[in-house]
């Protein structure tokens, strides 16, 4: 009897340990594009174990029929599977919407529209031409205008090449308060020495990042995403090109 026991025990023990040690191959893909996610943390909550994909999103864990798996990857939504089969997986994980903290961005033109505004009247009446209006020696208004034609264009010129510098510099004071490395730092697992060099190859300049169609995260992410393909010296570029 304690014969049968033993082996039984045996059998249990033996087919506890081939489950234990069955392994989970499968990859990790954006959704959508199906671009291969490199980095992706994967844990099996069953038994504690972890595992990270390579640069195909491929990975390889132990695990067996109802393991929880949880996915893990910087600017991604955390995903979970449920195992109830071990054929190999595909698996998807959506890119994380987030929003800038403490950071406000303007609209540099409605101002400038607005400083331009403010510095002159129109009236519809005489076609759209700058006037100041004429007043009597008791600086009373008298009902009649006069007209600066004579130096009205070169006055327009410099006004507008005066606020388009002023544009230039509060889109320039935007970007510095943006590319921080105090701020960035809370979107990019980067820091240090790291961080520092990344700003100095991706803060973007001003045509770039008062494109119509930019977005900060967006932007953000695919620059790491060409960043973690550089070498140690191409990551370094930025303080070379920034002693020049």
């Amino acid at each position: 009897m304690r014969r049968i026991l033993f082996i039984t025990l045996c059998c249990v023990f033996c087919a506890v340990t081939l489950q234990a040690q069955t392994m989970l191959n499968g990859r990790v893909f954006e959704y959508k594009t199906r671009i291969a996610l490199q980095g992706v943390s994967i844990e099996n909550l069953g038994n504690k174990i972890k595992a990270i994909t390579g640069p195909d999103g491929g990975f390889r864990i132990a695990a067996k029929t109802g393991d929880l798996l949880v996915l893990k990857s910087f600017g991604y939504q955390t995903d979970t599977l449920l195992l109830t089969d071990l054929h190999d997986k595909e698996l998807f994980l959506e890119p994380q919407r987030m929003e800038l903290k403490q950071v406000t961005v303007t609209d540099s033109n409605a101002k400038a529209s607005q400083a331009a505004k403010n510095m002159q009247y129109v009236d519809p009446q005489f076609h759209g031409q700058t006037m100041v209006y004429h007043r009597d020696l008791k600086k009373q208004f008298d009902g009649g205008i006069i007209l600066r034609m004579h130096y009205f264009k070169g006055y327009e010129n410099k006004k507008n090449k005066a606020l388009e510098k002023e544009q230039q510099r509060m889109l320039s004071e935007e970007i510095s308060t943006i590319f921080t490395a105090d701020n960035i730092s809370h979107y990019l697992p980067l820091k240090g020495t790291d961080l520092d060099n990344f700003l100095l190859l991706y803060t973007p300049d001003i045509k770039v990042y008062n494109s119509k169609d930019f977005n900060l995260l967006e932007y953000l992410n695919t620059s790491y995403k060409t960043w973690l393909t550089l070498t140690p010296d191409q990551c370094k570029a930025g303080q070379i090109f920034n002693k020049r």
